[in-house]
């Protein structure tokens, strides 16, 4: 299907959730036939995804939904997390993009945390900041003071976004808390594209916003699916609980790998659990 295709599906189906809200039903039984659902995230820096060559994911999110308990969770992996590759060996987690691509990845996520991902999705983030930009910028408060590609950000200081200021924030790591600090930063902005897109009353908002996005993302949720998501999203929007893998750095073979703590690991587990059950 063509580009302008799917924009015009996306317009006739985000007219239909916008002006019919049966379509997408809020009562409480709606809501548990829903119950939950989980997609990985993942951020690539490949330019075109139309490339045959895969790169590496410098972000991956497990985002789970569930309806019933009207819960979000994003739950940030780090990307030189040392697993098992189904497959392969064990190598960064982020490796597994490179080698078979978003399907391997969600497969070599599945084992590790032995659940089931639903779907995935990757961003191409050298289009984050056309997706910030249709959104009108995004706010958020640095945890850290620092400066990056000439932008100035103070701890503590509420900073508004556009879309190159935005792919800057996302991208420092030389801070404290390193690539972990940078994970932060990535949830602050996925917490705040949730936050600005729920609160569109416009046909034309979302409109802009998907058609931005269909350029930006490969999937393999159709686009009813999409607009249920974001329906979800909308709903849940002010309910969105973060957790982090944190871990230890090694060297092996030569070669910097983050170890992932038991208890950290154990943690992010038993919540998955009890969200996706």
């Amino acid at each position: 299907m063509t580009t302008r295709k799917m924009r015009k599906l996306f317009t006739v189906l985000l007219f239909l959730f916008t002006v019919n809200t049966t379509l997408f039903p809020t009562t409480a039984n709606a809501q548990e036939s829903r119950n939950s659902k989980s997609i990985l995230l993942l951020g690539v820096d490949t330019g075109d995804l139309g490339r045959t060559d895969h790169g590496r994911s410098d972000v991956m999110m497990l985002l789970t939904v569930n309806s019933s308990t009207e819960v979000i969770t994003v739950t940030s992996i780090p990307r030189d997390s040392y697993v098992m590759i189904p497959g392969y060996y064990m190598d960064k987690i982020n490796h597994a993009y490179a080698f078979g691509g978003a399907e391997l990845s969600m497969q070599t996520v599945e084992n590790w945390f032995d659940i089931n991902i639903d779907n995935y999705i990757v961003v191409n983030m050298a289009g984050l900041k056309e997706i910030v930009d249709a959104v009108g910028g995004i706010d958020v408060v640095s945890p850290s003071t620092f400066t990056i590609s000439g932008y100035d950000f103070v701890e503590g200081v509420e900073t508004n976004l556009d879309g190159d200021k935005a792919l800057a924030y996302s991208r420092e790591r030389y801070t404290s808390g390193g690539d972990y600090g940078r994970q932060e930063r990535q949830r602050q902005i996925v917490q705040s594209l949730i936050s600005k897109m729920a609160s569109f009353d416009s046909i034309l908002n979302f409109q802009n916003v998907f058609a931005t996005m269909s350029s930006n993302i490969e999937t393999d949720l159709n686009f009813l699916d999409l607009v249920q998501l974001f329906a979800d999203y909308r709903q849940l929007a002010t309910n969105i609980e973060f957790y982090q893998l944190s871990g230890g750095g090694k060297m092996i073979d030569g070669i910097y790998y983050d170890l992932i703590y038991d208890d950290s690991f154990n943690e992010v587990i038993s919540n998955l659990s009890a969200q996706l059950n």
